[in-house]
């Protein structure tokens, strides 16, 4: 019998280990999987539990039927530490007779090295007088037997009275987590300066500019926005939590950046953590979440600016843990452990809606299928329903949008892109079958020799999360829509789906027990296991670099050409944009187009790139009476020249594009009198001889003076007409039409008058509210309480 390191058992010493506990949940898997990996084992282990209220109990039962522990021994909260060992070694003369010649004393303050035991008895070999090693750790049992109580506090108790020992501080710096956290943040750093991206304001590939701070929170509470055309879409809430972090850390730009160039150390991070429930040694657990922190898949999507995949990869791990302990828990923590997930799934929800939906249903699937007494208990049916609707009410209204658009969820948010396939390169954890991304498979193997030869039932799960993860990949990967803002059909993005993957397969390998390999094979040496997994990492690390670094996710240029209202044609496949000021940035192919606008858009985007005359004309007075100034073209673009007396040429941009002038009345908002009104609610479009008069105001919201003039003229508007528009004239509110087949149209008496135009924002101003209610609750629920009363002191 050899451990995947190719260890053999060791012998037990004839040692009693103590392990007083209360409330360990925190602590209790470290101490007991360090127990597990002792050179020299004690030859009985025995855990004192005094009156914990935590999920202690649940996990010194399971450490009892997997062996880790030889008994628990349950006293009330008031035990002092001396009886509660005093207890523990009467047990142990009861069952055994003969527990071990010596004790050795446990607490929650850190988990023992694994060679610990074995110093401290050859320690004690040195002085054959000895009674005590190392005071505190190791004693004689007849010497405690005589003194029949300690005269030094516990372990903890010396922890909790914040004593700091030079110790201590070479063990913080040496732990697994704190070695684990470096090693990860040197290889982000060092990444990040190679590809020249350290900064703040970072673009490129599917991530558009991120906007300032008050741009941001402007765009996010906004009723109607100014892109294609303008659109009442609710923007993503991915803009609400840059905006809230931004607040904080410096600015929206700087949580991205931050995410993208350090969304390796976070995942790494709270893998580690999300795992400390599992009876896994920490040097393990943080070799696996190493590991997962540099999947190929994940630093792929990283380089190339998809925040969506990089919040999953760091979310999933916690809030699978955090599933799983809503739907087996139910004591008093309960609300706070409910609404801490909802936080969470909320938070991958605003960035990533697919692996949103792809946990609940995990997580219903789970309360279905797995066994259980309590597998349909109230708390648990509550947990489950509250940690949905939550989840879903701190997003409001955005559900509204993806139950409109469902292609959201296979294309996720950023700009829009088109994927080519990944086909049978998922079952290596490629999204792309790039060499970089390829050595993914890594984790696949691993997960299947354990299967193989450490199969044990409380896998299920895990294979169960890794099997649903390549489903979701095949679906998306077998899938072509539409993106919500419009363009090209295509296939989603699957490095999402492959984090579950990649989470299921390292759940199974840290579950392994002992490796059962066949008689015929021989035993692995220590060296061969330990160089076998130094190549394994290595592998990860520099496929991982190299994928993020080939992405072109790199620093912000600055803007080049005009900021007013433009039309883009995009010089590769995409339909073109109607972008106004800085745009586009964050969030903008984000919102769902109003009415035609897509079509308009392709329309005309046709049009402009036709070698016919009369249609390249016709499509740039539409542009002008949707209030651009500027349209800029490929610099192969005939435009110019077969939209002679129409534009002028203003200037060619660094990649090449030239921007062309409109010289037809361009802006926001049109007078037109009565011919010519007449003539916009008939016609598809302007002819390019139609010159309608100017105004100077800004949508969506303003208020003019006009003059007497002809019955039947109107005002017009650069704008899509939807619901939310409101003209009032000398105070009285009119009914709208419609210009030119789809744009906002305000008919106006002869007389002189006052128009008042908007945009109403009560609607959303109301979800908002609703949603800053559901988020304060959760928010508020989520934050422990302190106990009424402190522990009782031995």
């Amino acid at each position: 019998m050899v451990d995947l390191l190719g260890r053999r058992k060791t012998l037990s010493a004839p040692v009693l280990a103590v392990l007083v506990c209360r409330d360990g949940e925190a602590w209790l898997p470290e101490v007991l999987a360090a127990l597990g990996e002792q050179s020299e084992r004690p030859r009985r282990v025995v855990v004192v539990d005094t009156g914990s209220a935590d999920r202690s109990a649940e996990l010194l039962e399971q450490a009892r039927a997997d062996q880790v522990v030889d008994d628990v021994l349950t006293l009330p909260r008031d035990t002092s530490f001396a009886t509660a060992v005093a207890d523990a070694v009467a047990l142990g003369k009861r069952r055994w007779a003969d527990p071990g010649r010596w004790l050795w004393l446990l607490g929650g303050d850190s988990a023992p090295k694994p060679e610990q035991l074995a110093e401290l008895l050859a320690a004690a070999g040195d002085d054959p007088a000895a009674a005590e090693v190392e005071p505190g750790k190791l004693i004689r049992r007849d010497v405690f037997e005589r003194l029949e109580r300690r005269p030094s506090p516990s372990p903890r108790d010396n922890a909790r009275g914040g004593l700091v020992s030079r110790g201590r501080v070479l063990r913080l710096l040496s732990s697994p987590p704190f070695v684990l956290v470096a090693a990860l943040l040197l290889f982000a750093l060092i990444n990040a300066l190679v590809a020249g991206r350290l900064g703040s304001g970072l673009a490129g590939g599917r991530l558009l500019p991120v906007a300032d701070l008050g741009t941001t929170w402007r765009d996010y509470v906004a009723a109607w926005h100014p892109v294609d055309g303008g659109t009442s879409s609710p923007a993503s809430p991915s803009l609400l939590v840059l905006a809230l972090l931004g607040s904080v850390l410096g600015g929206p730009s700087v949580v991205v950046s931050l995410l993208l160039l350090f969304g390796a150390p976070l995942a790494g991070l709270s893998a580690y953590f999300a795992t400390r429930g599992l009876p896994v040694p920490p040097l393990r657990r943080a070799i696996a979440a190493g590991a997962y922190a540099v999947l190929p898949a994940a630093l792929l999507s990283a380089g190339q600016g998809r925040v969506d995949v990089v919040v999953a990869h760091i979310m999933v791990p916690p809030l699978l843990a955090g599933i799983a302990a809503v739907m087996r828990r139910s004591d008093r923590k309960w609300l706070g452990r409910v609404c801490l997930t909802a936080l969470g799934l909320a938070l991958l929800g605003a960035f990533s809606p697919l692996l949103h939906l792809s946990l609940i249903v995990l997580a219903l699937l789970a309360h279905v299928l797995l066994p259980g007494e309590n597998a349909r208990s109230q708390h648990r049916v509550a947990g489950l329903a509250a940690v949905v609707l939550l989840s879903v009410a701190c997003l409001l209204p955005w559900p509204v949008v993806l139950l409109k658009n469902p292609e959201v969820l296979l294309h996720g948010l950023g700009a829009r892109a088109v994927e080519q396939p990944a086909g049978a390169w998922l079952l290596a954890l490629s999204p792309d079958g790039s060499a970089a991304s390829v050595p993914g498979v890594l984790f696949v193997l691993a997960a299947v020799v354990v299967l193989a030869f450490a199969w044990d039932k409380r896998m299920l799960p895990a294979v169960g999360v890794a099997v649903f993860g390549w489903l979701l990949a095949a679906a998306v990967d077998g899938s072509a829509a539409e993106p919500i803002s419009g363009g090209i059909a295509t296939v989603g993005w699957t490095g999402g789906p492959l984090v579950l993957v990649a989470v299921g397969c390292s759940w199974i390998v840290l579950q392994a027990g002992q490796l059962k390999m066949p008689a015929k094979f021989p035993a692995v040496r220590p060296e061969f296991g330990l160089a076998a997994l130094g190549v394994v990492l290595l592998g990860l690390v520099v496929s991982s670099a190299f994928a993020v670094i080939s992405g072109p996710l790199g620093p912000q240029r600055p803007l080049a050409g005009p900021t007013g209202t433009r039309l883009v044609l995009d010089p590769g496949q995409q339909p073109a944009r109607l972008v106004t000021g800085s745009g586009p940035r964050f969030g903008d192919d984000d919102l769902a187009p109003a009415g035609t606008a897509a079509d308009w858009l392709r329309q005309v985007d046709g049009d402009l790139r036709s070698a016919d005359p009369g249609r390249v004309r016709e499509a740039l007075a539409a542009v002008a009476a949707r209030g651009a100034e500027f349209v800029v073209v490929p610099s192969d673009s005939q435009v110019s020249e077969l939209g002679h007396g129409l534009v002028n040429e203003q200037e060619r941009l660094p990649d090449g594009s030239r921007v062309l002038r409109l010289l037809l009345p361009s802006s926001p908002v049109k007078l037109v009198g009565p011919d010519l009104a007449r003539q916009a609610q008939t016609e598809p479009e302007p002819t390019p001889e139609a010159r309608p008069l100017p105004v100077a105001a800004q949508l969506p919201n303003f208020t003019v003076r006009v003059s007497e003039g002809g019955l039947g003229r109107a005002l017009v508007l650069g704008a899509e007409n939807e619901p939310g528009w409101y003209a009032r004239v000398d105070g009285k509110e009119l009914p709208l039409t419609t210009a030119w087949g789809h744009q906002v149209a305000i008919p106006l008496p002869e007389k002189a008058a006052e128009v008042q135009v908007g945009f109403t924002e009560l609607p959303r101003t109301a979800l908002l509210s609703l949603q800053a209610a559901a988020v304060l609750f959760t928010l508020v629920a989520a934050i422990p309480s302190r106990r009424r009363k402190p522990d009782p002191r031995p």
